[in-house]
């Protein structure tokens, strides 16, 4: 850069003080200041870095010829701003410094001499404030001026813009060119602008003998020829006008002066001129030919058939060489001939509707007829052509491609979907399929029944027809979100839904999506089935298994699930959560002295003024007779707090219900007794908690009732013997203290199909203890793990010793699996390696399953059991009807059976809510293709119930107790 700046000052200095030795005006104003032109050139070309040079270079000039300091310091400011501003101009528009188009020119002399104002006018100010140009000559002198750098920058700009070593070489590799020019060119500059004559003005027409040679040079030498031939014979002029001498030295020296700098710039400009229009020409002629070599390329190398006929007469002009793969016709047959003379078209006829449709539209594409092949095929064609001129002759550019493949295969596909519209209407469940935008393509039968809706109303519509508020958004974000991802969360999976009919009513669906690509376009296809009737099912299910029928509060078994829920809320946030054990003060009596139906009206009043002092999210339950629980959660973080919470709580229902009762005519006064305890998290167990709260609620009744305790960890003596318990416990582990018994499965009045495996301990100091008195703790500390492995390992060892026994090859076992147990992660391959170990089969073995196990990582659980269930393991769900979360699952789980809790068999005679409770439970079961067996059945009238309602498995006393293994094989010898 620093050499660019110095060659720069150079030049503009050499060459301004060459210029003020000729001056015109005074010692500043000269006749070409050629300069300005090097200014713009570097300006342009380098950049604004350059302008110093300028700016130095032009002060310095100045100074060189006597000027003052501050004059020289005007002048230079506005000699710098004029080329700075030019260049300027000339980037902003886009200007090519090779003068290759006309617009190039026009800008170039829009740029010189709209900037060269500015040097005109500083200048001429700084001379009349130096007092070098009087008054009257302000305006002679600044016309002056501006002619003068305006034809500077004319002249030494496109040299200097354009020059580079390629149009160096170029233009000196023409040496004879060169010379020849030469030889022209000198006599024509010393008769035009050096020889005096006797009359001036005279000569003022040898000035055109340049112009011959301007345009000879700017046609063979182009830009650099131009500019150097412009340059040239404006230097002599200039140089023969300046000493007095020429064509241009005139009696009126400013009409000399103003033909000389015409003269100069017309010259420039025409040799400009010349070189766009020649570049320009050049450059049309090369787009002309590349468009032609495309053309004929693409003709050529067209994938179709192609041809040019004439639009008069149809004749054929010319064709590609596909004519003859795809029809037979060469182009020997078709050159010249039209196409229903060769036998392409079938008649005249037939081709007519497309010649008149092509000569009116001008353009056709796909249009699809019947042509001949040269064999005399039929072939489908689509035809696009358009009219063209060529040669100054309209024609027909056609394109033409066989379409009788696909034709054939659209025949085929229409049939297809004929057949398949059969088979969709044919089909019990409802079928949508839906396109990637969500507008349905095809609605069965079964599905116009469900929606009410017929398939002309809903195909062509997008899919939120169907579906209800608030639905329809959450549906359109699924959509754009798998637009946009790619992931799709039910593709592949049923779902429960719901949906809605033509009369805006909705109803419950199970929807199955599939995906499926079809020439490459992606359609969903849905799969419908109507599950009122189910749904229906599993909410008096839900009713009957989780509400009080008389509070309508939770019962146990949805408070153990709320309790449950609230001790995970509190282990995530840290928060503290109690329990409220309420208790009616002589509620029995009564009962006794009023009857059963005062009762239940006080009970139902107690849980409307319960429910009125806890929050929404709490839960207020009714555990059975007069006793209330409630669950407050998400309490605070610190204990004391949260006693005080709880306490405020408790006292608001003591008050509410230490109050008088409306019962029919006789007014009544009732308090309660509560006992609190406060938990977080999983730290204690539920059953724990419940004995805390009771505890504390004995404590406020013995303290005189109506009142508010909480746990005193005093109370907690049983817990001693609980852990005194859990020591025995790890030690019978260890020292295999435990034994199987097997309780008989039976069908109708008492065969033998199997048995289930109960465990008892063994205890050295207490005989033979049943399961429920160490199985909670072995939950509650984790040793039912290893319990559960012997468990299993025992039962299928038993197994495979039935299976070498013909009279006992054919029974099953059942073991029960604990919620901790299957989620542990290495389950599955424990049970496999078991099976191997023992040689026990897979098929005979049941394993039983509680709804707790459902409550979380269901995805787990479900996978897991499929992976056993592949292997031919099957599966009982346990105590179905006591749980709160399976409903919903229960038709993804690959079960076997389901078994009816003892607790629902047990009153199934006297309680009619029991009752229904089964029979839902057995038709569920029929509905998904289970079995279901009951539990506990003692009797021969609740055996005879149970088969009534559809259940014919059972187990319980009334068949046998669970015994020990040789005593049960007997028994199933007499139960075959």
């Amino acid at each position: 850069m620093p050499v660019r700046l110095l060659l720069v000052a150079l030049a503009y200095f050499a060459t301004g003080w060459l210029g003020l030795k000729m001056p015109y005006l005074g010692q500043n104003i000269t006749l070409v200041w050629l300069p300005t032109g090097i200014a713009v050139a570097a300006l342009y070309r380098w950049g604004r870095p350059v302008w110093p040079s300028v700016f130095v270079a032009s002060f310095l000039v100045n100074l060189s010829v006597g000027s003052t300091w501050s004059m020289a310091l005007g002048i230079a400011i506005g000699n710098t701003l004029a080329p700075l501003l030019a260049a300027e101009f000339l980037r902003i528009h886009e200007f090519h410094a090779t003068f290759d188009r006309r617009r190039d020119v026009g800008l170039f002399t829009t740029a010189t001499a709209m900037g060269m104002l500015v040097s005109a006018t500083g200048g001429t100010a700084c001379l009349y404030l130096a007092g070098v140009v009087p008054t009257e000559s302000i305006g002679a002198a600044w016309l002056f001026w501006w002619m003068g750098d305006s034809v500077g920058v004319l002249l030494a700009g496109p040299l200097l813009l354009s020059i580079s070593r390629k149009n160096l070489i170029q233009f000196g590799g023409d040496r004879k060119a060169l010379l020849l020019w030469l030889m022209f060119a000198i006599p024509a500059a010393w008769f035009a602008f050096v020889h005096d004559y006797v009359q001036m003005g005279r000569s003022l027409p040898l000035a055109f003998l340049t112009f011959p040679l301007f345009a000879w040079a700017a046609l063979r030498f182009r830009i650099t020829g131009a500019a150097l031939a412009g340059l040239a014979f404006s230097v002599v002029a200039a140089w023969s006008t300046a000493k007095g001498h020429g064509t241009f030295w005139l009696p009126n020296t400013n009409v000399g002066l103003m033909l000389l700098w015409t003269y100069m710039a017309s010259t420039v400009l025409t040799g400009l001129l010349i070189t766009a229009m020649q570049a320009e020409h050049h450059q049309a002629e090369s787009t002309l030919r590349e468009s032609e070599q495309r053309f004929s390329a693409a003709f050529s190398s067209s994938p179709v058939a192609a041809s040019i006929a004439t639009a008069a007469d149809g004749r054929f002009i010319e064709s590609n060489e596909n004519y003859e793969r795809d029809f037979g016709w060469t182009k020997a047959d078709l050159i010249g001939k039209t196409s229903v003379e060769v036998g392409i078209w079938p008649d005249s006829a037939t081709r007519e509707p497309w010649a008149v449709a092509i000569r009116r539209e001008g353009r056709l594409v796909n249009y699809e007829t019947i042509w001949n092949h040269k064999n005399g095929e039929r072939r489908h064609v689509s035809l696009s052509a358009a009219i063209t001129e060529l040669n100054g002759e309209s024609c027909i550019l056609a394109y033409v491609t066989d379409i009788t493949a696909r034709k054939q295969a659209e025949q085929v596909l229409a049939a297809s979907e004929t057949r398949l519209r059969a088979v969709l209407n044919g089909v019990q469940s409802g079928v949508v399929v839906i396109a990637e935008n969500g507008i349905v393509e095809s609605f069965n039968r079964s599905a116009e029944r469900m929606f009410a809706l017929n398939a002309d109303e809903v195909i062509g519509q997008n899919v939120r027809l169907l579906i209800p508020e608030p639905f329809k958004t959450a549906h359109d974000g699924y959509l754009h979100n798998y637009q946009r991802t790619g992931i799709g969360k039910v593709i592949g999976k049923r779902s429960d839904v719901v949906a809605q009919r033509k009369d805006g009513s909705t109803f419950p669906i199970e929807l199955g999506v599939t995906e499926m690509l079809l020439n490459g376009t992606r359609f969903f296809i849905g799969s419908i089935s109507d599950i009122t009737e189910r749904k229906s099912a599993e909410e008096r299910i839900n009713e009957l298994a989780f509400f009080d029928q008389l509070t309508r509060l939770p019962n146990r078994t949805l408070l153990l699930d709320r309790l449950r829920q609230a001790m995970t809320t509190g282990a995530r946030n840290a928060s503290y959560g109690s329990l409220l054990f309420i208790d009616l003060d002589n509620f029995k009596t009564l009962n006794d002295t009023a009857g059963h139906d005062i009762g239940d009206l006080l009970l139902q009043q107690v849980a409307v003024r319960i429910a009125e002092y806890v929050r929404e999210g709490d839960t207020v339950a009714r555990l059975g007779g007069d006793e209330f629980v409630v669950v407050i959660e998400s309490l605070s973080t610190n204990a004391e707090e949260a006693a005080t919470q709880t306490e405020a709580v408790g006292e608001k229902i003591l008050a509410a219900l230490n109050g008088t009762y409306q019962l029919n005519a006789t007014e009544y006064r009732s308090s309660a007794s509560i006992g609190a305890t406060l938990f977080k998290g999983h730290q204690t167990s539920i059953d724990d908690l419940m004995k805390q709260a009771d505890l504390a609620m004995y404590k406020s009744k013995q303290t005189g009732r109506n009142a508010l305790h909480f746990f005193d960890p005093a109370m907690q003596t049983l817990l001693v013997e609980k852990a005194a318990l859990e020591s025995s416990l790890r030690r019978a582990i260890d020292e295999h203290q435990f034994l199987l018994h097997y309780q008989a499965q039976v069908v109708g009045t008492g065969r033998v199909t199997g048995a289930e495996a109960l465990v008892r301990w063994q205890h050295p100091e207490f005989g033979i203890m049943p399961p429920a008195d160490f199985i909670p703790l072995a939950e509650e500390t984790g040793l039912i793990l290893p319990l559960g492995e012997w468990v299993l390992n025992t039962a299928c060892a038993q197994l495979a010793h039935w299976a070498i026994r013909p009279e006992m090859s054919h029974l099953t076992i059942a073991v029960n699996v604990s919620a901790k147990e299957f989620c542990e992660p290495d389950y599955v391959p424990k049970v496999l390696a078991i099976l191997n170990q023992t040689g026990a089969n897979p098929k005979k073995l049941k394993l039983e399953l509680t709804e707790s196990l459902l409550v979380n990582n269901i995805e787990d659980v479900i996978e897991k059991m499929f992976t056993l269930r592949a292997k031919g393991v099957g599966f009982s769900l346990d105590d179905f009807g006591t749980g709160y979360s399976s409903l919903s699952y229960l038709k993804r789980m690959p079960l076997d059976q389901l078994k009816i809790d003892q607790s629902f068999v047990r009153d199934v005679l006297v309680d009619p809510n029991d009752a229904a409770i089964a029979r839902t439970v057995v038709a569920l079961a029929h509905s998904l293709g289970l079995g279901v067996i009951a539990e506990g059945v003692e009797t021969e009238a609740q055996r005879v119930a149970l088969a009534e309602s559809g259940c014919h498995a059972y187990q319980g006393y009334l068949f046998s107790k669970p015994l020990p293994v040789e005593a049960f094989e007997a028994y199933s010898r007499l139960g075959r």
